[in-house]
């Protein structure tokens, strides 16, 4: 590993052997926080032209290199704000910090200035990677999770989401984590309309919540600008796919969405709100070949759905005066639809190859899901720049309605039908205190407290022929409480910057069944997290991250009861679940802020896996047996987890540009599980890469692709899975407007083939779904375009929502 490091680092050095001198600095706002992604330009004294220009990162932070020596100066520019310089400086003989530039709100109107240019896609920032893809023609009509599948170091893989060297890791939007919501759901049907960037944070600080292996923060789009202004969007998809593998013909899928976000600032008051809705025609299938002593089970699922998803976000700034702001904001999601799903099953005599038995099931399930947030915020600036107090108060409500009835009809002529309803009802309520206090010009303390509580309150009634089923049905209820307090220190020194932190977190925890108590847990547990980064030049730097993280089970996980998919499958739950715990270290390299290299190493204990498999036989009336599948959320194994990756740009002139990068991944889990040991592991490799195409100043195209081989997870031997995905881009109406078509999956070759072998369980899986889909986006900008409008601020209910699953 040692050779292999310095052969990067020599790679890195020889694009750059003549380095210069560099300058650093940050630009923050009229409140003193760090103004992201300004435009930042060097003069040269006496040049009228500039010597460099760049942008800011998400920390306000911008830097010049090869600066050779003389006198310069720093100027800013950003639509709506008035431009600002900095004092005249020397560089001589070192590289040099430039003072903090604080810019603020102007009056030119957008006649009047005229700011050309793009984020880069990657930015690499000191503990996370920024994904820019709000001007992404491929992200035009798509879905988050369609988004996030195009991010280097995520894959996802029939709707779950994983990084690369973790064993969990846990969505926020907005910073706002989704503990207590279906977040599956959301991101599977969250519009790409509603999002300006990703940030993936492999080794999330002190001030997150310690849930989760690694954290991916969706930012949706804040509307910066006052006056009255606003975005209008609307796009339409379209899939069509042969099903004769389940018999099930030539379908067409169909998708629409249209969206509308508004801001409005007048004097002191800053009213914003958007709202967006996704009709989505979707399928899922499920080929499963079990094999147990003589028979042979071939069992197909086909699983076709409609849904419809609205969302929408309502919210107001007050401010009160320069030092004080108060904020509410009310979120919502509502998504409710209905799916027909078949199921055949054939159990076959693999001596004889005869027909054993046989079943068709048909289930006709509805889902109704409602959700909604208010925040009340009050944010302090002190008069100190960098001095700040931020307090925020949540309440939210998720209630999830699922009705299933799944008529089943036997070989024989048998028939009966099982009915089940499932109510979700959660609530919950957190405080949130954050603090911030600059100690000198290279050091600043973090602090803050948080406290919240949940009710979790499922009901499933389950009935046979309509005879009810007591011993299929339950009401499981569960509270927990967790309280947090974390102190961070960050420092910059010379070409160095550390960050040091520790957060404690008790967690308190009750689930029962009636008067059975199944959970009652209360613990406290430190996590302790560390940065260093060490600028080695003025283009290259190396980083190493340490965190500790834990990843507590979802209440559908400890519950005990089962929620059945079909006749021979189902679900259930656990409740001596404990939570898994995980040591993360990080080596990287950056080069010119891009990410260049890095290898992580994660080992986990107490591993939760999802879908533990196990199998029963159950003998009819009629003599005939029958396979029973069901897969239990358990703590199995401890898991190894090591990852690098590298990372290159693609650049031709001005009109090609890009990326393109691999991963090697290696797994290992080692268990004694059901008396015999389990212990698998094995080495994966991926590759992707992401290039944009400037055909003139109004077309553009765009093509991204990736291709991972075989893998291991949990239990599942994974297969190869690949997919491609294009877009063409045309601005019209002075640039105001775009369309843009586009083609996700073309292949059709995003699946899961895998195979589960452990004892006598022998399955062999073939999964997939409507990913592959083209869509023609129409979106428009319109109203006022100056002075900033919306503040961008973050909830508190950072942990509250990404363990709630509607499914274990």
């Amino acid at each position: 590993m040692k050779s292999f490091t310095c052969v990067a680092l020599f790679l890195l050095i020889s694009f750059e052997s003549y380095a210069q001198h560099t300058i650093t600095g940050t630009v923050i706002n009229e409140n003193g926080h760090p103004f992201e992604f300004i435009n930042v330009s060097l003069f040269r004294s006496g040049d009228t032209l500039p010597t460099q220009i760049t942008q800011s990162t998400v920390e306000g932070i911008y830097q010049f290199r090869k600066i050779t020596p003389g006198t310069y100066s720093i100027k800013t520019s950003f639509v709506g704000y008035d431009s600002a310089l900095s004092n005249v400086f020397s560089v001589s003989d070192s590289n040099v910090t430039v003072a903090a530039i604080q810019v603020r709100p102007g009056t030119k109107s957008l006649a009047e200035v005229t700011i050309t240019g793009t984020r880069l896609f990657l930015q690499q920032s000191v503990d996370k990677l920024v994904i820019n893809v709000q001007n992404s023609p491929l992200s035009s009509g798509a879905t988050a999770l369609e988004v996030l599948q195009r991010v280097p170091g995520l894959q996802v893989t029939n709707d779950k989401v994983l990084m690369a060297g973790k064993t969990s890791v846990s969505i926020l939007i907005d910073g706002r984590s989704s503990q207590y919501t279906d977040i599956g759901s959301v991101i599977r049907e969250l519009p790409s309309s509603s999002i300006d960037r990703i940030e993936v944070i492999t080794n999330p600080g002190a001030s997150y919540d310690a849930q989760g292996g690694g954290l991916i923060n969706i930012i949706l789009k804040h509307n910066s600008l006052a006056g009255t202004n606003g975005t209008i969007s609307l796009s339409g998809g379209y899939g069509r796919f042969n099903h004769s593998e389940v018999n099930a013909g030539i379908r067409n899928y169909y998708r629409y969405t249209p969206s509308v976000s508004l801001n409005h600032r007048r004097g002191a008051f800053n009213v914003f709100g958007s709202y967006s809705y996704l009709h989505r025609d979707i399928f899922e299938i499920n080929l499963i070949k079990r094999y147990l002593k003589d028979t042979f089970y071939d069992q197909k699922n086909f699983n076709p759905s409609s849904y419809g998803y609205h969302s929408y976000r309502v919210g107001v700034d007050y401010y009160l005066d320069s030092t004080n702001t108060l904020g509410f904001l009310i979120t919502g999601f509502n998504r409710s639809g209905n799916g027909n799903f078949e199921n055949t099953s054939t159990n076959y005599s693999q001596s004889s190859g005869k027909v054993v038995e046989s079943l068709t099931s048909r289930n006709n399930q509805s889902n109704i899901n409602n959700t909604y947030e208010i925040n009340l915020n009050w944010k302090h600036q002190f008069k100190r720049p960098g001095k700040a107090l931020n307090i925020d108060l949540n309440n939210a409500h998720y209630l999830f309605d699922n009705e299933s009835t799944i008529g089943v009809v036997s070989r024989n002529n048998g028939t009966y039908t099982n009915y089940q309803k499932a109510r979700n009802s959660i609530r919950f309520q957190n405080l949130k205190v954050d603090y911030t206090s600059p100690l000198n010009r290279f050091a600043k303390v973090e602090a803050g407290a948080k406290s919240s509580f949940a009710r979790i309150t499922n009901d499933l009634r389950f009935r046979q022929d309509e005879q009810p089923d007591p011993g299929r049905s339950n009401r499981f209820v569960y509270t927990e409480n967790i309280n947090a307090l974390y102190v961070n220190f960050i420092a910059k020194l010379r070409r160095w910057d550390f960050q040091a932190g520790i957060r404690a977190e008790q967690t308190i925890s009750n689930g029962k069944t009636g008067d059975s108590v199944l959970v009652n847990r209360h613990y406290i547990k430190p996590f302790v997290t560390l940065l260093a980064t060490r600028r080695l030049d003025s283009n290259l730097a190396i980083t190493f991250q340490y965190s500790r993280r834990i990843d507590r089970p979802t209440y559908q996980q400890q519950n005990p009861f089962e929620f059945y998919i079909d006749p021979q499958t189902y679900i259930k739950g656990n409740p001596t679940l404990l939570p898994q715990l995980t040591h993360s270290g990080k080596l990287s390299l950056t080069y010119q802020n891009l990410p260049f290299f890095s290898i992580n190493y994660d080992r986990t204990t107490n591993v939760i896996f999802q879908y533990a498999p196990q199998q029963r036989t159950v003998t009819e009336a009629n003599g005939a047996t029958r396979l029973i599948s069901y897969t239990i959320a358990d703590n199995i194994a401890q898991a190894d987890a090591f990852s690098a990756q590298l990372n290159f740009p693609i650049t031709f002139r001005k009109l090609v540009s890009g990326y393109g990068g691999g991963m090697l991944t290696r797994q290992h889990y080692r268990a004694i599980y059901q008396g015999d040991l389990f212990d698998r592991s094995k080495w994966a490799y991926t590759f992707y890469t992401e290039i944009n195409f400037k055909l003139n100043n109004t077309l553009s195209s765009q093509l991204s692709g990736y291709y991972a081989g075989p893998s291991q997870f949990e239990f599942i031997s994974a297969g190869r899975n690949s997919s491609v995905n294009i877009a063409v881009e045309q601005k019209i109406l002075n640039n105001k407007g775009k369309i843009v078509l586009a083609g996700n999956d073309l292949f059709h070759d995003n699946r899961t083939i895998g195979l589960i072998r452990f004892q006598d369980i022998n399955f062999a899986i073939n999964q997939y779904s409507s990913t592959r889909n083209f869509r023609l986006t129409f979106s428009y900008l319109f109203g006022n375009q100056s002075i900033k409008g919306e503040r961008k601020r973050k909830t508190g209910s950072e942990e509250e929502t990404s363990r709630v699953k509607l499914t274990n």
